[in-house]
């Protein structure tokens, strides 16, 4: 039953992100994100399963280390001209600033991080436990990442399977340093180091003409 209700509550806020005002998306992700902790709560799931315990000083290494790392994967991808011409020819931020430190925690990672790596996969893994929880919750986040908008099958399948094999090696990184910090943070530094990579690369671009 608790996963049902979680389920419709991911489905109603995907449908929001498609539909919704793009300008309410910081402020409903994370009153979505809380509704389902107040479900996860009423329905007894400690906050430890949640990982929403106090960080340790593993899971704070865990997340530095992540983020760390996708800085200089950026950084050595923007230093490769080919790859820096693809960054640049991708759609960039209205704001990319706003984007990168307002729009992505609030609206994209507060609600995706409590739903799949926090309540849906402790509701799973009472049942199913936790093998299949992960299991579970990364083919359902890939399959979350589907684009809005008509595109190549080959486009579609990597990008469901590229979020799925994400979904997988955060929702491990989570069990295995105990903190919803970690995937929180690997998540953000990866969407909007991101952002911010394209507005680098395309002002680079500019600057040369």
């Amino acid at each position: 039953m608790l996963t049902a209700v979680v389920l419709l509550v991911m489905i109603c806020v995907r449908v929001w992100n498609y539909r919704g005002q793009s300008a309410a998306q910081p402020f409903t992700g994370p009153l979505a994100a809380a509704a389902l902790l107040l479900i996860a709560g009423a329905a007894g799931l400690p906050w430890a399963d949640l990982g929403l315990g106090r960080p340790t000083s593993t899971s704070f290494s865990y997340a530095m280390t992540g983020v760390f790392a996708l800085a200089v994967i950026y950084v050595v991808a923007l230093l490769i001209p080919r790859i820096r011409r693809q960054l640049a020819q991708a759609t960039p931020a209205p704001h990319p600033w706003r984007a990168a430190l307002l729009d992505i925690p609030l609206a994209t990672v507060t609600f995706e991080e409590v739903a799949f790596r926090a309540v849906l996969w402790a509701a799973l893994a009472q049942n199913t436990g936790p093998p299949w929880a992960t299991v579970v919750t990364a083919a359902l986040f890939g399959l979350w990442h589907i684009p809005p908008h008509r595109e190549r099958l080959p486009v579609v399948v990597g990008t469901v399977v590229f979020t799925a094999l994400a979904g997988a090696l955060l929702s491990i990184l989570t069990q295995a340093g105990g903190s919803l910090l970690i995937p929180f943070a690997i998540h953000w530094s990866a969407n909007a180091f991101g952002v911010l990579a394209v507005k680098a690369a395309r002002g680079k671009g500019s600057a040369r003409r």
